[in-house]
């Protein structure tokens, strides 16, 4: 199993141990960091593991292309009639179909001549128990790759990666600023640790499998209903290649103890759970609805479920609550001043409502879709900002795109400057900004009678007074 994998759903494990032992939401806050259940939030990647996985892949996956050069096939037969003159020596069975057949005799010329016979048509075939199963194992070697490459992905550093900016300036605040004149630059790339020759080798193989997909074998062998329950038959015990794969398979790919490998759910448990904690360490205190709210696991989904919960830090009130559709969920921030009751109504101009969108990998292939999703949110008139947290950001696209990862020791700086983006208090002159954006300096400005937005950057921000001070509080900064 995929390191990264087998963390994801060992956490998961422990999660639900967790939550079973803790069902208020109070009681399970408090066991978030405690020894007894070990839930780890980190863990190491090791370079030599995975060139020793890939190794292995590499050798299956020889295997296999083997197996489609010369693969076992199935003879099947079937009685058919052809014309006399394209049958060839006809068997004894035949033979006597075809004189007890009136039907196929013709008079020629006085004499009795059979125009047609019945032959047997011998037909090869790919479509065998085995070869399905090795259709199946190329498919879960091909998402174990793939898992592998987007993990390797964020080690293949770049500027990019390493600044999390799509756009370069030149002004006081430019890139440029951080560097020097004494040119070649160090520390900004790592040593190379490895992961570039590992990252080239799981793309070949990806390529290799890929390849396989587009074979006569798979595209005839392949059972889309296939059992994963694979019996062991007379070739997958005696053929020495497909035995390779047989036991490969059963070494690798049977079902853990959570029968899921919806990446995208268990990281959902992840990045839930990890915001928890950081609140935590922050210092972010827990609230009397916290106190009151219940958190259970929802065994069909593999997916934590919690009621409405609060938190409390300076002149703010912070309100989450799940998405019980997708795996996302709400932080409401509410401007309390200083207010006793964390609940206590405040006007809307008072109050920015944000949208947290998990997902394993962000890629090419669903990047669409979860933009759609996430703007079905921001199309909501209540909804001021949308976010994108996942492990493996592939696109390298990092407007409203979080990176949290197993493998960065970077959690508490993400949180931390995630809380202060929901908290962006300025204070100001606020009447010129009635007609422009403090964001991009546009006067495209749209007001609903509570929230500015820019119809240009699509910005959104308030302008409130709070303890006899004007102030500017700025809700998203370009949100698409």
């Amino acid at each position: 199993m995929n390191k990264t994998q087998d963390f994801l759903q060992k956490f998961t494990v422990t999660l639900r141990r967790i939550v079973k032992n803790n069902n208020s939401f109070s009681s399970f806050y408090s066991n978030l960091n405690n020894d007894e259940y070990k839930l780890k939030y980190l863990t190491t990647y090791s370079f030599k593991e995975a060139r020793n996985r890939l190794e292995e892949l590499k050798v299956v996956v020889n295997k296999i292309l083997s197996i489609i050069y010369k693969p076992h096939i199935q003879v099947t037969s079937n009685d058919i009639i052809i014309r006399s003159e394209l049958a060839g020596k006809l068997s004894t069975e035949s033979f006597l179909n075809t004189m007890k057949d009136t039907k196929l005799w013709k008079n020629k010329e006085g004499k009795m001549t059979p125009e047609n016979v019945y032959s047997v048509e011998y037909l090869d075939t790919l479509d065998t128990y085995e070869n399905s199963f090795i259709c199946l194992l190329v498919n879960e070697i091909l998402k174990e790759l793939n898992l592998t490459y987007a993990t390797l992905t964020p080690f293949v550093e770049s500027i990019e990666e390493k600044y999390e900016l799509t756009g370069i300036t030149y002004g006081k605040y430019s890139l440029f600023g951080l560097f020097d004149e004494n040119y070649p630059y160090e520390g900004v790339f790592k040593e190379d640790n490895g992961a570039s020759e590992l990252f080239l080798l799981c793309k070949n193989l990806i390529k290799k499998c890929k390849l396989i997909r587009t074979t006569e074998f798979y595209k005839e062998a392949y059972d889309e209903h296939f059992d994963k329950n694979i019996r062991a038959t007379n070739i997958l015990i005696h053929d020495h290649l497909y035995n390779y794969c047989y036991k490969f398979f059963k070494d690798n790919y049977i079902q853990t103890e959570i029968d899921n490998n919806d990446y995208d759910a268990l990281y959902y448990n992840y990045a839930l759970i990890s915001v928890f904690k950081y609140l935590d360490v922050l210092k972010i205190a827990k609230t009397a609805l916290s106190s009151k709210a219940n958190i259970t696991f929802d065994k069909k989904t593999q997916r934590i479920r919690f009621k409405e919960i609060s938190f409390k830090r300076g002149l703010f009130s912070y309100f989450i609550k799940e998405d019980k559709e997708n795996l996302g969920f709400y932080i409401e921030a509410h401007l309390i001043e200083n207010k006793v009751k964390t609940n206590s109504l405040v006007a809307e101009d008072k109050i920015a409502r944000y949208y947290i969108l998990t997902t394993f990998e962000y890629t090419k292939e669903n990047s669409q879709g979860l933009r759609n999703r996430l703007n079905n949110k921001l199309d909501d008139a209540n909804t001021n900002n949308g976010i994108i947290l996942t492990m493996n950001n592939l696109l390298r696209n990092y407007n409203s795109v979080l990176i949290l990862s197993i493998y960065k020791d970077n959690h508490q700086l993400l949180f931390g400057n995630l809380i202060k983006s929901l908290s962006m208090l300025f204070k100001t002159d606020t009447l010129i900004y009635e007609s422009t954006c403090p964001v991009c300096g546009s006067k495209n400005i749209h007001f609903d009678g509570y929230t500015y937005t820019c119809e240009d950057c699509h910005s959104s921000y308030s302008l409130t007074n709070v303890l006899d001070d004007d102030l500017l509080w700025i809700k998203s900064f370009r949100r698409r």
